[in-house]
């Protein structure tokens, strides 16, 4: 019966939707090198970091003074896909005819939720594994402050003032930055719900009194779904919301029941910030696109 009333496509887009709407601290993160993992090309990609030069400058009048060359000298960023992440269930031939009612809501949310749960706790384990920041002051009655502290750092660390800047905090942070000064003087969230310029986000992974200030570049999450073999006779892979999964519906005969298995690549990993210096080089600084702070005394 559940083949005549879902589409193999349906059913994989629904997944995917509900992954992609649920994804909170990796929904903040880069995507920009999914698209870099194609069939066939391997488990790793060589993410190219553009060389720069300076702009040299001779007399208006010069014409004897020679050109000076310079050459350009590429990086290249290293990440590798690792996990495939998967949540396999079996239906009998009872839970398919007399239970299930919807199968969007009683078989597909709880294992895409466990799918979002793994995404949620490896970009929090790689937030995390940012070194804490030392020397930066909190102070609860007025937590927007180090925000501004933050903005600095990630500045001077060669951040640019047009990135797009993001906070994932605790539940402590967050609790005092809703109970912070308002008003025209001291204000903690401006008109547009930021906090000096950073968009926050709250999260029950981080320590409670836990900041990760960042730059998307800092963190990337690559998902790719993978190709549904030949000998599955009911499936799909789609893409939607930001993410990707695969939907597989295989019928036991031996035991006549029905597998239901979602599935995805997953990698999250730091990356470097590329700096310009101006001067024609080009630095790679490990975790410059990330601040991490304990607003905790003592931490």
């Amino acid at each position: 019966m559940v083949n005549t009333l879902l589409v193999p496509q349906d059913i994989a887009t629904v997944a995917t939707k509900l992954v992609g709407l649920d994804l909170n601290l990796a929904g903040m993160l880069s995507r920009d090198l999914a698209a870099e993992f194609k069939s066939g090309k391997g488990d790793t990609v060589r993410v190219r970091v553009p060389g720069a030069v300076v702009a040299r400058t001779k007399g208006v009048f010069d014409k004897t003074t020679p050109l000076e060359t310079d050459e350009v000298t590429e990086q290249a960023i290293t990440v590798t896909l690792n996990d495939h992440v998967y949540s396999k269930v079996t239906l009998s031939e009872g839970d398919l005819e007399l239970n299930l009612e919807s199968f969007a809501r009683q078989i597909l949310k709880p294992q895409t939720d466990a799918v979002v749960r793994h995404v949620e706790r490896a970009a929090t384990a790689t937030m995390q594994a940012t070194p804490i920041t030392a020397g930066v002051t909190y102070d609860a009655s007025n937590p927007a402050r180090i925000f501004t502290a933050l903005r600095s750092k990630l500045r001077a660390n060669g951040v640019p003032d047009s990135a797009t800047l993001y906070a994932a905090v605790g539940t402590q942070v967050y609790a005092d930055l809703l109970d912070g000064p308002v008003g025209s003087t001291g204000t903690t969230f401006d008109a547009s719900g930021k906090v000096r310029d950073f968009t926050v986000v709250e999260s029950t992974r981080l320590a409670p009194d836990e900041i990760v200030g960042f730059v998307p570049e800092a963190f990337t999450l690559v998902v790719r779904a993978p190709e549904v073999p030949q000998g599955a006779p009911y499936g799909a892979s789609v893409s939607a919301e930001g993410f990707a999964l695969r939907h597989i519906l295989a019928y036991d005969d031996g035991v006549a029941a029905t597998n239901s298995t979602v599935s995805a690549f997953v990698e999250v990993a730091a990356l470097p910030l590329a700096v310009d210096r101006e001067d024609g080089t080009v630095d790679l600084v490990q975790h410059g696109g990330a601040v991490r702070v304990r607003t905790t005394a003592g931490q």
